[in-house]
């Protein structure tokens, strides 16, 4: 086999190195060329060799396990010294883990060694899930089982992303214990070490015996010099993985602070919106109130500051709905409409006569421009109901009622008279002019009917308006 060639030393430090060698090849039945590699500095290889003996050697995980590991890891080193050697040592050439006893594999064995898939996230969780499963610690395993297929797959993601490897380290410590999770830990160590002492040696040679086992075995020298994984462990390859993680969740962070920035500009935006439809309600009720006061000294116009003092407390009802309740931008309809019936009420009964309004109400709610012009149409058609049935001298209670359908809603006003006369010549009244080009504007249409001693008023509303 080829030797790396040492600068002259004094016969005590060749007496030193022979012994060494000799010590290296009474356990691996060879002097692997890693050994021999940094001739300037012989004291670092003999500690790397102290290293190796308590990590690798006299590790007391099976040897076979420990070499197939080895073999295996390295397709992820770009060097291919450490591959091709342990692999030397699977076969027969020389001895897998320095143990004379260990028996050699197959090629064909080695070759599905190497063509064993990297894991896979699904087929590492599924691993992580059988190891924490167990019940009590296991021995290690035999080649090619399922918790042979495990270990590994827990062990390579632990050797590829050991700071991402928090459930793979714990999978592992249930499946071995304490002791045997750390004696892999350790050999893990070795390898990484012996995979970054070949990246820094290129010259590094493959033994004499390696080399003629790759020209005896086409397929497996191409495997073995190359492979698609390798380089996965470097160091840049994996600072460039961390920096990148690190960049994403920067910009998770970030993305989650301009979403809390932007919903905190939606509170500022509902409390300013709730503010200003406060006091809007306030001031039309403000003018509400002066219209009603107006009312009293206006003799024959009376009626008119009363109708246009209702009109605008109408409208401030729903801003008070908008101020009261937490979805901006939207009515509760119905609760709308029972309030609305009350301040009717209010404003049209007097100590003689109380007018009975009766609301059956279904619960909608609606967007604030559909709510608008409906408010002044449900005011229209209830004050001129309440109206209409005191100048016939009818009296008794005018009916609401607010029916939600899939595609519709509907509000009707229904009051104990019979509506207008059917030969009267038809008129067109403020109020009948106010629903109609309200009802225009949201496509509502608007029905009469008169029933059995009762008038009643419907407005349906599509739902594509809401």
């Amino acid at each position: 086999m080829s030797v790396v060639p040492l600068h002259p030393t004094s016969n005590s430090e060749n007496a030193t190195q022979s012994e060494f060698e000799r010590e290296v090849a009474a356990r691996f039945g060879l002097v692997p060329n890693f050994f021999r590699s940094a001739p300037e500095a012989p004291f670092v290889i003999r500690e790397l060799w102290t290293f190796a003996k308590s990590a690798y050697l006299d590790n007391p995980i099976p040897s076979l396990f420990k070499e197939r590991l080895f073999v295996y890891l390295s397709r992820f080193c770009e060097a291919r010294y450490c591959i091709t050697r342990h692999c030397g040592f699977l076969l027969g050439l020389g001895r897998a883990s320095g143990d004379p006893d260990a028996p050699a594999m197959t090629v064909s064995q080695v070759v599905r060694l190497l063509q064993r898939p990297v894991p896979t996230d699904e087929k590492t969780s599924a691993a992580w899930a059988r190891l924490e499963a167990v019940a009590a610690p296991i021995d290690w395993p035999s080649p090619e089982t399922v918790h042979d297929e495990d270990l590994f797959s827990c062990a390579t993601w632990l050797f590829l992303q050991p700071a991402r490897a928090v459930r793979a380290k714990r999978a592992l410590r249930i499946a071995l214990g304490g002791e045997k999770f750390e004696l892999l830990v350790a050999f893990l160590t070795f390898i990484r070490a012996a995979h970054y002492w070949t990246l820094m040696h290129p010259e590094l040679a493959l033994e004499d015996d390696v080399e003629k086992l790759l020209r005896d075995h086409e397929e497996l020298a191409r495997m073995l010099l190359v492979d698609t994984e390798a380089g996965q462990c470097e160091m840049g390859v994996r600072l460039f993985e961390e920096l990148e993680s690190l960049r994403d969740l920067n910009e998770r962070q970030e993305l989650e602070k301009a979403k809390r920035a932007l919903e905190e500009s939606g509170r500022q935006k509902d409390l300013l919106m709730k503010e200003v439809d406060h006091r809007v309600k306030n001031s039309l009720q403000i003018v509400s109130s002066l219209l009603y006061l107006q009312a009293k000294t206006a003799g024959p116009a009376a009626s008119q500051f009363n109708n246009a003092a209702a009109r605008v407390a109408a409208i401030a009802a729903v801003h008070q709905q908008l101020h009261k309740f937490d979805a901006v931008g939207t009515v509760i309809l119905d609760r709308y409409i029972n309030d609305l019936c009350k301040q009717i009420t209010a404003a049209s009964s007097s100590p003689d006569q109380v007018w009975p309004l009766v609301v059956d109400a279904d619960p909608i709610t609606i967007s604030t421009d559909v709510a608008m012009p409906l408010a002044l149409i449900a005011n229209e058609l209830i004050t001129n109901a309440i109206q209409h049935s005191g100048s016939v001298g009818k009296g008794g209670s005018v009916h609401v009622s607010l029916k939600n359908h899939a595609d519709k809603f509907s509000i009707s006003v229904s009051d104990p008279g019979n509506g207008p006369a059917i030969d009267a010549p038809p008129t067109a009244g403020l109020g009948t002019r106010i629903v109609e080009a309200l009802a225009h504007q949201i496509n509502a249409t608007v029905t009469k009917e008169r029933l059995a001693a009762r008038y009643k008023v419907s407005v349906t509303v599509p739902r594509l308006a809401v």
